[in-house]
């Protein structure tokens, strides 16, 4: 049975670090805080661009430390956000590069392996008045020993400072690695889903069919990651079990899903990735997937 795990299997080494990080309206020139050991954090604020304010929070990964994606896989901690004590500000939603895949003690997690931008899409309440962010942050951090970390960071974004072009750079960049939406027919894109009868699984499995490239090579990077209609759901990390030339077949145990859920009618979010190229795609599991 398949469980994400909160906490890395080697819990009992686990040390808790609790930094406080202040920001402020130019929180990119500060110099960043370390969170000792594995990585620095700080608040990246560019300012208001077309309209759209550029924020967003740089982890500094020190060299053979790792940290989570928002469905972190087999074992992991998933950055957790909560901006409630920000003023001016109507909406926040945490943006993710494409991750990538690594092992933890047999078993497969999901997240970054280098230092990693996280965008912010900000809405302001009043687009002629400043924002404060105040935002106290979680997030994993993992080497040989895995470290939660809390961080409070804190900023203002507001419509007459100056534009800090490092910064808009950094977050320009951080934006061009997120996953955009896959194009019917166009690989990377999932073909269809369909139920795999050929293994033993309690829960049940899905073969995910994936069109590729008909001249591609298999060096490429390869990667699928799937992920419920809420953060509750915690599907396995698939595997790539087979294919053909223009497809590859993945495989997915119906596992880690709430009891209450219904799996008919269920809108799985796909993260696809080849080489450079990753895509989103969202597939409805209809009843000759979801039930054995």
């Amino acid at each position: 049975m398949f469980r994400r795990l909160f906490a890395h299997p080697s819990a009992g080494r686990f040390a808790l670090v609790a930094v406080l990080l202040a920001g402020s309206t130019a929180a990119v020139a500060a110099a960043p805080t370390p969170l000792k050991p594995g990585a620095a954090v700080r608040l990246v604020v560019a300012g208001i661009v077309d309209g759209r304010p550029e924020v967003g929070i740089e982890i500094a990964l020190e060299p053979g430390w790792k940290t989570y994606w928002r469905t972190p896989g087999d074992a992991g901690i998933p950055p957790v956000v909560d901006w409630s004590k920000s003023t001016g500000a109507s909406a926040f939603d945490l943006r993710f590069p494409a991750p990538v895949r690594f092992g933890e003690e047999g078993l497969t997690s999901v997240g970054y392996t280098g230092p990693v931008v996280l965008p912010i899409d900000l809405a302001l309440t009043d687009p002629a008045k400043p924002a404060k962010l105040d935002l106290d942050l979680q997030i994993g951090l993992c080497r040989e020993i895995c470290v939660p970390v809390s961080a409070h960071l804190s900023g203002t974004v507001a419509p007459d400072m100056a534009v800090d072009a490092a910064a808009l750079a950094r977050l320009r960049d951080a934006r061009a690695r997120l996953p955009t939406p896959a194009v019917r027919g166009t690989a990377p894109w999932v073909m269809s889903l369909e139920r795999d009868h050929d293994r033993d699984s309690i829960a049940g499995a899905v073969l995910v069919r994936v069109k590729t490239p008909e001249g591609g090579t298999a060096e490429e990077p390869r990667a699928v990651f799937v992920e419920g209609p809420t953060s509750d759901w915690a599907l396995p990390v698939p595997t790539r079990v087979g294919g053909d030339a223009g497809s590859e077949v993945w495989r997915f145990e119906l596992d880690g899903i709430p009891r209450d859920a219904k799996l008919v009618g269920a809108e799985l979010r796909f993260t696809l990735r080849l080489g450079d190229h990753v895509v989103e795609q969202k597939v409805t599991l209809d009843a000759t997937v979801a039930k054995p």
